[in-house]
């Protein structure tokens, strides 16, 4: 085989090829020009719409840059026909070839060669790169219009002006044209859309005459809106081809009613206004229409996306459902081994009475809901001096001495173990002898799966030995407070040390979940965004470690207090909690009160965090509704129950409100504490450590001022920050 053989076509078929394409071209926009120039404007010879720049660049963009003698010919032969200037014919075909040459050079650069338009950053691109090679061929035209027929300034200017609208309209109305009808069409006709396609021409060209004629001159601006609802029409039923159509219909037939017929909402002002009119509303129109078939595209491919993931759920689904009868097997080989475990807690149920039966070294027994004993240990026997059927069915206020039974403590701590769970306190108890002893007392209320209250669990233990271990204790309370000192400075050193690593961890994952492109799968990316997710949230636990490592060892004891703008945190805080909003689907706004100074005197970074760990708790605990921020003046009684303020003349509060699960108002004050969260269950479903308000109240205490806290469990909770409002 020869070596060209490979080729379909021989050097000289394609010279050939080239040559009828160049020809076919300079043809084309020959006779486009000639139409065109029907609608020429004296003194000049610019045009409101030159289709031929539109023709040029679809060719340019589908044939290649080679075939850009067919519009310079084209272009020359045109004008030479009416101008009669060989000079001034050679300076405008020489400008209509360089400009298409540039949009199409750009266009492949930014845009590609796109027979239709799959995003809407595209069609902006289109419509941007297309108005800015329309100034090439209007600015070199000028030339020789300037130098032959002397016209002025304003003259120039606004030949200038209709000749670069004239080549941007003829490109955003005919190159999309072509474009769109050079490739298969995605639309399915059959019987019904070609009836419906027929119903719309007709609906179409009469709507156009009622809005270009229908009035005359006295049509309103307004009555150009009828033809939008075409334009949404054909985007959803005709797709692309069917826009850039009816577009291009809709372009000719304003201009000829406009131009020609002087009729229509454009008609009656002077020339230049009303092809200034005719450019916005035909731009407006062109760009509407390619942004619908756009987003409808892209909407067409997420469809697709999403009927390949509803496949691959059904998948999902079978494989699950195979699980579940499997794990439905197992469940029933689990029953089987449950009821030999019954059987086996029974004994051991047996043997773990027997062996607090036998403990000697603390009282154990139960109460039941009266406060009456129900049960009654060796440990009991020894402490308290009474045998079990003794004391069985009897009151346990007999233990109290006969002051605390008058004052009523014994049935207070039992209304303290069901309130909280649980009382625990020291103090003096009675021995059935009368004699006294200091005991450890531990109430426990006991509720079945349901809440319902079985009784108490109560565990005594004898403290009478105590005072001779209490120097030890101070002792090793010293020690303790030193080893609290080393903890401290250990979370404080290991802080510091995690955070180099950290961030370098989250930079690397951020680097990679930014260059998407860059040879990265979309699950690889989703495991670096994750990845940089986590390592954000360790960020924020380290250093609500180290802050509290700082507090607990007094490193923060002072504040830089400064002017600082209320207006600088509002902004902020906005950008910090605005993207969490409108991920969580809830309601966010932040307002400051007229009456407030721009500037206020405070330690500003700490108030921007108390603020954050404030806002953070809120979008935590809120599923649904709203999280706000009032900034406003304190109510006056605030300063007067603060006299360590002394002259601050006001004061300003931060009301932080939400609609989430609330605060039940007997953890309203342990939720301050390090470590302490409302219950088990909010850590487990919300997640948090429950450092944020410790350091928040510290912070605040720093600052001179207060967090007070109000809430209803299930009714939303509103957090409100104090602060002095100190004079500049």
């Amino acid at each position: 085989m020869q070596k060209g053989a490979a080729f379909p076509y021989s050097p000289t078929k394609q010279s050939w090829i080239r040559a009828g394409q160049i020809a076919f071209l300079a043809a084309t926009y020959f006779a486009a020009a000639k139409l065109a120039l029907l609608l020429a404007i004296p003194p000049g010879y610019a045009t409101p719409i030159w289709p031929a720049s539109g023709i040029a660049l679809a060719a340019l963009l589908m044939a290649g840059g080679a075939v850009w003698p067919g519009v310079w010919i084209g272009s020359f032969a045109a004008n030479l026909s009416i101008e009669g200037s060989f000079v001034a014919s050679f300076f405008i075909a020489s400008g209509s070839a360089v400009q298409a040459l540039a949009a199409s050079t750009l266009l492949r650069r930014h845009v590609g060669v796109l027979h239709r338009f799959t995003q809407v950053e595209q069609v902006f691109k289109f419509v941007v790169l297309c108005a800015l090679a329309a100034t090439i061929a209007s600015s070199v035209a000028l030339v020789p219009l300037a130098l032959a027929r002397g016209m002025s300034g304003w003259d120039l200017f606004w030949n200038w002006w209709t000749w670069w609208q004239g080549d941007a309209t003829g490109m955003l109305v005919a190159a999309p044209l072509i474009l769109s009808w050079a490739t298969r069409d995605p639309v399915s006709w059959g019987a019904r859309r070609v009836l419906e396609g027929l119903a719309f021409c007709v609906l179409l060209l009469g709507a156009a005459h009622f809005v270009f004629h229908g009035f005359g001159q006295s049509a309103a601006y307004s009555t150009t809106f009828l033809i939008v609802p075409f334009v949404v029409w054909a985007g959803f039923r005709f797709g692309q081809r069917g826009v850039t159509a009816t577009t291009a219909v809709m372009c000719v037939i304003a201009l000829w009613y406009t131009l020609k017929r002087d009729t229509g909402p454009f008609a009656g002002a002077p020339i230049h206004q009303s092809l200034l009119l005719l450019l916005a509303f035909v731009s407006t129109l062109v760009v509407t229409g390619l942004v619908l078939a756009a987003v409808l595209d892209q909407l067409e491919a997420a469809m697709a996306m999403l009927r390949g993931r509803q496949l691959e759920l059904e998948s999902h689904v079978s494989r699950r459902t195979q699980d579940l009868e499997e794990a439905n097997r197992r469940l029933e080989e689990d029953i089987a081994v449950r009821k030999r475990t019954e059987q086996m807690l029974i004994e051991s149920e047996r043997r773990f009475r027997l062996m607090v039966d036998s403990v000697v070294d603390y009282a154990i027994f139960r109460l039941d809901t009266e406060g009456r004993v129900a049960s009654w240990n060796a440990g009991a026997q020894r402490i308290k001096g009474y045998r079990e059927q003794e004391i069985i069915g009897e009151h346990f206020s007999r233990f109290f001495p006969r002051e605390e039974v008058e004052r009523g403590k014994p049935a207070w701590e039992l209304e303290v173990a069901v309130r909280e769970g649980r009382y625990q306190e020291e103090g003096w108890r009675v021995r059935k002898d009368g004699s006294t002893f200091w005991a450890n007392v531990l109430i426990t209320a006991v509720r079945d799966d349901s809440g319902q209250l079985l009784g108490f669990a109560k565990v005594t233990r004898d403290l009478t030995e105590r005072n001779r271990v209490e120097a030890e204790l101070i002792r090793a309370k010293v020690s303790a407070e030193k080893a609290s000192e080393a903890k401290s400075q250990f979370l404080a050193n290991m802080s510091h040390e995690l955070r180099t690593p950290l961030n370098s961890l989250l930079i690397l994952a951020r680097l990679l979940a930014d260059n998407s492109s860059e040879n990265l799968t979309p699950k690889q990316v989703q495991f670096a965004q994750t990845i940089y997710a986590s390592g954000m949230d360790l960020l924020a636990l380290i250093n609500d470690l180290l802050d509290l490592a700082k507090i607990e060892s007094g490193a923060i004891t002072s504040v830089n207090i400064a002017p600082a703008r209320l207006e600088e945190a509002r902004e902020e805080l906005e950008r910090t909690f605005r993207q969490v909003a409108q991920d969580r689907g809830l309601a966010f706004n932040i307002t400051i009160d007229p009456r407030l100074p721009a500037s206020i005197r405070t330690d500003m970074p700490r108030l921007k965090q108390i603020l954050k760990n404030l806002l953070a708790n809120a979008f935590k605990f809120t599923r649904q509704g709203e999280v706000s921020l009032r900034i406003e003046p304190a109510r006056s009684g605030w300063s007067q129950e603060h006299p360590q303020l002394g002259s601050a003349p006001a004061a300003i509060s931060f009301a932080v409100a939400d609609t989430g699960i609330g605060i039940p108002q007997d953890k309203q004050k342990i939720i301050f504490e390090a470590f302490q969260q409302a219950d088990g269950t909010t850590s487990r479903q919300y997640g948090g450590t429950g450092l944020g308000l410790s350091i928040s109240r510290e912070f605040t205490r720093l600052l001179g001022g207060e967090i007070r806290v109000r809430s209803e469990a299930g009714k939303g909770s509103t957090f409100t920050l104090y602060l002095p409002l100190r004079a500049e």
